[in-house]
Order: structure tokens, then C-alpha cells, then sequence
């Protein structure tokens, strides 16, 4: 994804850089005033969404937290996400996912973003690890329906199975 093909994409400051989380997730918060929480429930697809109530980025997710925890890597990950610039670029693209957990379906709305900083963490983890990690799909978790912690999206093939369809911006109620 460029940014050339969003005119309206623009840089955000997140507000912060990287931490890890009690579930060992290793989240990008952002700030509201950097980017506004949805404010209402959204009915997509006969599905009643609700709004998150914080957005962020997982940069690492639960399974790869892990192997970084066990190997006694966590705070050189840290060390790692420090000088990196973690801005992004909003690109107006949306996607309805899914995903079965238990019996049950999950559905998230996502958007997804430019995040340079992601990959280049990447290479460090890959350094620290021995072997090459995917890069997960850089993106925001805008609504879910069925679980509140939304879908995991650890790699590209991951997002190619658990989405619907691209979502227009008319659907959102942006105009």
C-alpha cells in the first residue's frame, strides 16, 4: 500500500511507543486526540458492531510474545522499539474479518495502515531470534462483534482467510 493512493491519508503521531501488555502482547497505543474512537455502534452485513474503547496497534502478538518471553527477550524487544519512529499513515482502507473461536464466529472492522517502523522491528526480531518472523499486517481495530478483543492477524495469509470484504468509507458514515 502507498500513500499515493489515499489523497486524504495522513500521518499520526501515536503518542507513544510500543509496551508490552499483562497478556504479553506488545501494543502501539494511540492516543484519542490522535486518532478519535468510533462513537457509535455500526450494524454491517445484518452484524451489530460495537465501537472499541481504545485503539492501538499489536505489534506483537500473543503466540510470538511468547517465544520472546521464554527466551528472556523481552526487554531487548523494548530496547529495539525505542528509537524507532512508530508514526503511520491512515489509508482509508477497511476490512470486515471473521473468524470462528469456540463455536462461535468473531467479526472485527479494521483499518489498515502504513507503519514503516513495524518492519524494520521485525528485521531486529528476526536478529534476535535466529529466524525471520512474518510481519503482521499493519492495521486498527475499529469495531467488533461477538468477542471485544477483536481477531489476531499474525500474517498476510491470516488476513487473506479472515477477511469478508473491503468495507467503503459510505459504510463507516464517512463521507
Amino acid at each position: 500500500m502507498s500513500t499515493h493512493q489515499n489523497a486524504d491519508a495522513m500521518r499520526i503521531d501515536p503518542g507513544s511507543a510500543p509496551g508490552w501488555t499483562a497478556a504479553g502482547t506488545l501494543l502501539l497505543p494511540i492516543a484519542a486526540t490522535a486518532w478519535p474512537l468510533p462513537a457509535t455502534p455500526l450494524s454491517l452485513d445484518g452484524i451489530a458492531f460495537i465501537p472499541k474503547l481504545e485503539l492501538h496497534v499489536t505489534v506483537v502478538g500473543r503466540a510470538l510474545g511468547a517465544e520472546l518471553h521464554e527466551a528472556g527477550l523481552r526487554d531487548a524487544v523494548v530496547s529495539a522499539c525505542t528509537p524507532l519512529d512508530w508514526r503511520f499513515v491512515r489509508c482509508g482502507h477497511w476490512l470486515h474479518l471473521q473468524a470462528r473461536a469456540g463455536g462461535r464466529r468473531r467479526h472485527s472492522i479494521i483499518e489498515r495502515i502504513e507503519l514503516p517502523a513495524l518492519g524494520i522491528l521485525y528485521a531486529t526480531l528476526g536478529a534476535l531470534l535466529g529466524r525471520q518472523p512474518p510481519v503482521p499486517p499493519a492495521h486498527v481495530t475499529l469495531y467488533t462483534a461477538g468477542d471485544e478483543q477483536g481477531i489476531g492477524v499474525p500474517d498476510a495469509a491470516a488476513l487473506a482467510r479472515r477477511t469478508v470484504r473491503r468495507i467503503d468509507a459510505g459504510e463507516l458514515g464517512m463521507h
